[in-house]
């Protein structure tokens, strides 16, 4: 290994994720041109101590990505043109406080069927599964968000073991242990007075204030990974960082 390769250590960051940031990289920086044949998985596994099972997961991300494309048989090789999109995510302070303790009330924590508009908006065959997160967020006793989430199992099987209450925000943890990164998202925002059955997810009184917001995030130009809607009393702030 030369003093400049990069190194791919256990910790918190899975391998199969660590080998694609680097691939990736060497992508879209032109170390790797157009054309080019990748190194065969003989080759990434010796010099990264990997095993092919991680090295195949970080190939067909790439193909999912459209940075490359495989000849079976042949090898993979980079596209001669392929999208510059990098990884981002998310960081979303929800409310602001001086003193008053924040808190989550995790509500659903599970997988389920995933309901006709998911699977619509996520691409999956019927029948599907996915994983389905509902929390609200307590300022001292009173309710100032609620969030809901559906994900394919593979996004991030082990979160239906974590203890959601003591996470600020699901989206990092999302982004730090899932081994598909966030490449696209589509929002929308909307501020209104809520209704009724809005009125028991944020135990508020019918007509109070309240912003509304839909957000699909994708793991490919055109796959979809998280659907994700949020309502939030009177406040909601949202920050782009790029990286992951």
């Amino acid at each position: 290994m030369s003093k400049n390769q990069p190194i791919i250590t256990a910790g918190s960051i899975p391998k199969y994720r660590q080998l694609l940031i680097i691939l990736r990289r060497q992508i879209l920086t032109g170390e790797l041109p157009p054309g080019t044949r990748l190194p065969s998985e003989e080759i990434l596994c010796n010099t990264y101590q990997l095993s092919r099972g991680t090295i195949r997961r970080a190939i067909a991300q790439l193909e999912d990505e459209r940075l490359i494309q495989t000849q079976h048989g042949i090898g993979s090789f980079v596209r001669s043109t392929h999208p510059s999109t990098i990884p981002f995510h998310f960081a979303t302070p929800t409310c602001t406080t001086d003193s008053a303790p924040i808190n989550f009330k995790v509500l659903a924590q599970d997988v389920v069927q995933a309901p006709m508009h998911i699977i619509e908006e996520l691409a999956l065959p019927p029948g599907s599964k996915v994983i389905h997160i509902v929390r609200q967020q307590i300022i001292g006793y009173k309710v100032v968000a609620y969030s809901e989430r559906y994900l394919p199992e593979e996004i991030m099987p082990s979160i239906v073991d974590e203890d959601l209450t003591k996470v600020a925000f699901l989206h990092d943890l999302l982004v730090t242990y899932s081994e598909f990164p966030l490449l696209r998202a589509e929002v929308q925002i909307e501020a209104h007075y809520i209704d009724e059955e809005e009125s028991v997810l944020l135990d508020a009184d019918v007509g109070t204030p309240a912003i509304s917001i839909k957000r699909k995030t994708y793991t490919a130009p055109n796959r979809p990974a998280v659907w994700y809607y949020g309502l939030y009393k009177q406040e909601y702030n949202l920050s782009v960082l790029i990286g992951g």
